[in-house]
């Protein structure tokens, strides 16, 4: 009788998963027992750079080995070179041979994936064309822009048809317009499971279900993003005035001010106070004083980094 086998709960699965680095007195605790349940569809890994992220996804396609606990890839110890097969891995900084063109290394890295040499044209062809670089698949990788070549490093992760792709960062060193047509193409992968890592929090907002968040080597939270907002009531102001450098330094330095910070996309001012009343009788006289205009301010609902930041602002506190 032959046994069926059974679809892996998890595309990605860990259990006091750690690394240490050093020693001693001179060991360092990189990636600290982090647990990891990861389901089909595209998963979040957020945190602040040096959060633990790159470490722990090097762990997970075995490029360097894990200290203590256990990780799994679709029920496939990580690192075994049956693991390995149903991985696309995306670095963080990937390296090319840019004297290749577009479609040769991505024929040479199907091969390298074991594809037959027609099977891996066919296939780098198809991914060309998806990833709207087929009018350039004769130029060289060195004459790529940034945004190129992140979508052809995402080509030559996917061309040999893995279950799980993971991405490092895929947008770091890019434009907007490179990142959203990144971020685009991400989100309309089909038929295969996505663990993307970022430091870029609304970025992951656009793409992911369910996220993990991480900081200092240690999971902070995981859930669906839905679950997590519901779990986070509005603490958050929104601020926007004509002069809101000034007024964010000047806001800075007061003690009823948990967290400030001036958003990356419209520039505006986020505060989460200590106390709510005291920042709305405080704010008219800042105005005044500054003869600033004011343009907006209200209670928006959170966005995965207001959480993020809520978060670390109660881990300060405690």
């Amino acid at each position: 009788m032959i046994k069926k086998k059974v679809k892996p709960t998890y595309e990605i699965w860990s259990e006091e998963l750690t690394k240490i680095y050093g020693k001693g007195k001179e060991a360092l605790e990189a990636v600290s027992e982090i647990d990891l349940r990861v389901r089909p569809g595209i998963h979040g890994f957020l945190g602040p750079n040096g959060a633990g992220k790159t470490t722990t996804i090097n762990m997970l396609v075995g490029a360097i080995s894990i200290t203590k606990g256990n990780a799994k890839i679709r029920d496939e110890k990580a690192g075994t070179v049956t693991a390995k097969q149903i991985i696309g891995f995306l670095p963080q900084d990937p390296v090319f041979y840019v004297d290749m063109t577009g479609e040769d290394y991505l024929i040479y890295m199907g091969q390298l994936g074991g594809l037959q040499k027609q099977d891996a044209k066919r296939k780098a062809q198809e991914l060309l064309d998806f990833f709207d670089l087929f009018e350039f698949r004769k130029k060289e990788i060195g004459t790529y822009s940034g945004g190129m070549k992140q979508k052809i490093g995402i080509a030559a992760a996917l061309i040999h048809d893995p279950k799980v792709l993971i991405l490092d960062e895929p947008t770091a060193n890019l434009d907007p317009i490179g990142r959203a047509d990144v971020i685009q193409k991400i989100k309309s992968l089909t038929d295969v499971s996505v663990f993307v890592s970022s430091h870029i929090l609304s970025e992951i907002e656009q793409m992911c279900e369910d996220v993990t968040m991480i900081d200092l080597g240690k999971i902070v939270i995981c859930d669906s993003i839905r679950n997590i907002k519901k779990r986070f009531i509005s603490n958050l102001y929104i601020l926007d005035t004509n002069m809101n450098e000034k007024i964010f330094k000047q806001l800075k330095g007061e003690d009823i001010i948990t967290n400030i910070r001036i958003d990356e996309g419209d520039g505006k001012i986020h505060i989460i106070p200590k106390d709510s009343e005291k920042l709305r009788e405080l704010l008219p006289q800042l105005l005044i004083k500054n003869k600033a205009i004011l343009n907006s301010f209200h209670q928006p609902e959170l966005s995965l980094q207001d959480i993020f930041m809520e978060i670390m602002s109660k881990k300060e506190v405690s």
